[in-house]
């Protein structure tokens, strides 16, 4: 399994057609005291698989970890992969709205996406502290 794309976005969809679409990455939230809560983020992966790893149901772990390790908030669930054509990788594209995450403090978090219990694609990001204008 290849992760080929692994974001966090303001939006994302899936047109008809396969094609993923993806507005506003970013890394960092800034929030002018915590404990704070975001409104509204989404998390993006693109995963390719292997014909062996095709028409099976796979469990899917999601966790948010903050800088000590710790896991905040997790998701469990199940995937699939629809078989190919012969020669080509089967495609996935995760698409997770996520509404008022709440953190607890500053610092450096990341999200960790499991497959099996194997870390599949790692999203790190910050949550800083908005830097007030002198005047």
């Amino acid at each position: 399994m290849k992760t080929t794309v692994a974001v966090l976005a303001d939006y994302a969809n899936v047109e008809r057609s396969g094609k993923l679409n993806i507005m506003g990455i970013f890394d960092v939230i800034f929030a002018p005291s915590v404990p704070c809560r975001h409104a509204q983020m989404n998390l993006v992966v693109r995963l390719d698989a292997e014909p062996s790893e095709t028409g099976v149901t796979l469990p899917i772990d999601i966790q948010l970890v903050n800088e000590d390790g710790q896991i905040a908030f997790g998701l469990k669930g199940e995937m699939a992969f629809a078989k190919a054509p012969a020669g080509e990788l089967s495609t996935n594209n995760q698409i997770l709205c996520l509404n008022n995450i709440g953190f607890e403090r500053f610092g450096d978090y990341e999200f960790k996406i499991l497959i099996r219990d194997e870390v599949v694609a790692t999203i790190p990001f910050h949550v800083r502290q908005t830097q007030s204008s002198h005047q």
